[in-house]
């Protein structure tokens, strides 16, 4: 497992969580226990837990009702990710084989299912309706999001806020919920659980934002998958999205995408236009306009050790390199 160092405060309630995770991945005797300890192993940065344990610590949530509710946020984040490389048809993640590439699509999916199935049962052994209500927009909001990127695949007709709204159900709705239900489950009141719930809109809002500009700058040895994986799937993230509108480069660009039987050095003239453009610093000034937000949302907490750990996220969302 890989966290910030800004969760050394809770690495113990952490490392409950990854046991559970663990507990959770073997507890199939099939193929599924293998595949799901696989996902466990591959490890990640578990800001999905981290939401929810230190937005419920903040009003004084106890352990025994986070670390569940935190274990189904992970276990639903992973679901979506072995679904997500079915559908992207993805060799890798985290550097590792996916569960697709490993066992085949069939496995891939049916693994997604069961971990989607063990988050939900862990969220009924909760007790909360209104938690269970949240999750399950979330879950349907978040296939609405995968369906309108299916459907806008290679159209170079998408504005921003297309973008922003398929982020917005693809990634920010899972970390306003995990915020929200753990605030709800700490006791905190009607006004402070929206807060919370705004400022994780807020965060992962630019947390995505950040991870699509790392798709051009980053490199396959740190992120295990090629520079502009997601252009080169046809997806227009939002340097993209503001490259193709570029009237000096963006026809450039287009040309370079629709070209038929591309080679990598295609692909390379492409990503350096998109470079060239402007349109990552244009990203990162849409990506600190919801970090602002996401602080002014914070500073209406309490300020508690919790709400200083959520500040120095919110620092790591805007400084991060991977």
């Amino acid at each position: 497992m890989f966290a910030p160092e800004m969760l050394n405060d809770i690495n113990t309630d952490l490392a409950s969580v990854e046991a559970e995770l663990s507990r959770y991945a073997v507890d199939s005797a099939t193929l599924l226990g293998e595949t799901s300890s696989h996902l466990v192993a591959a490890g990640g940065k578990r800001l999905r837990p981290a939401f929810v344990l230190l937005s419920g610590k903040l009003f004084g949530g106890s352990l025994d009702r986070l670390i569940p509710l935190a274990v189904a946020s992970e276990l639903f984040h992973m679901a979506t990710l072995v679904h997500d490389d079915v559908i992207d048809e993805a060799d890798l993640r985290r550097k590792l084989p996916t569960v697709r590439a490993e066992w085949g699509d069939a496995v891939a999916l049916c693994t997604g299912d069961y971990l989607l199935a063990q988050a939900l049962l862990l969220v009924a052994k909760h007790g909360n309706e209104q938690i269970s209500r949240i999750l399950a927009e979330v879950s349907m909001s978040m296939c609405r999001g995968e369906i309108e990127q299916i459907d806008t695949a290679g159209r170079i007709d998408q504005n921003v806020r297309t973008y922003l709204r398929r982020i917005k159900r693809k990634t920010a709705i899972l970390i306003a919920a995990c915020c929200l239900t753990g605030a709800l489950t700490g006791g905190a009141d009607d006004a402070s659980a929206r807060h919370m719930q705004q400022y994780g809109y807020y965060l992962g809002m630019a947390f995505q934002i950040t991870d699509d500009i790392l798709d051009f700058e980053g490199s396959k040895d740190v992120f295990g998958k090629p520079v502009g994986n997601d252009l080169r799937q046809g997806i227009f993230t939002l340097p993209a999205v503001y490259a193709l509108h570029d009237r000096r480069l963006g026809p450039q660009l287009a040309r370079l995408i629709f070209k038929q039987d591309k080679e990598e050095a295609d692909w390379e003239a492409a990503l350096k236009l998109i470079r060239q453009s402007g349109s990552l610093n244009q990203s990162r000034a849409i990506c600190n306009r919801y970090l602002r937000k996401a602080r002014r949302q914070l500073s209406t907490l309490p300020d508690l050790k919790e709400r200083q750990i959520l500040a120095k996220l919110t620092d790591f969302v805007e400084k991060r390199k991977f």
